[in-house]
């Protein structure tokens, strides 16, 4: 029993302070959730890379993450696995061809759009 009350007043101290600490922690957790809003008129993307900015380390296909892993004009795409930063995304449409879209800053944002003039890049 004497053990017992030597620790009482450190977890009376110590409690508040966990608590303090999840509670700033999940917020920003939250936060970090990335999209990707397909505003094109006609592109249906069946690719959609990342890499950090001005590299070709590409990550995983995002566009796995959708239901049907297609990504239609209109639609949002939940984009998983990476933190914040500058990236370049290599779109592939549902023809093969390859668009690059530079300099995508998600240092700030959690969304990004893709329209019809991003697809200039293309081949």
């Amino acid at each position: 029993m004497r053990d017992r009350g030597k620790w009482m007043p450190f977890w009376r101290k110590a409690l508040p302070l966990l608590v303090a600490v999840c509670a700033v922690s999940l917020p920003a957790a939250a936060a970090d959730r990335f999209f990707m809003y397909n505003l094109t008129t006609a592109a249906t993307f069946t690719g959609v890379f990342l890499a950090p900015a001005g590299t070709e380390q590409w990550g995983s296909n995002q566009a796995l993450n959708d239901k049907d892993h297609e990504i239609d004009p209109s639609e949002r795409l939940s984009i998983k696995d990476i933190g914040r930063g500058l990236f370049d995304v290599k779109l592939i449409d549902r023809k093969g061809r390859v668009c690059i879209v530079h300099n995508v800053d998600l240092r700030k944002d959690t969304t990004f759009e893709t329209q019809d003039r991003d697809l200039k890049d293309c081949h």
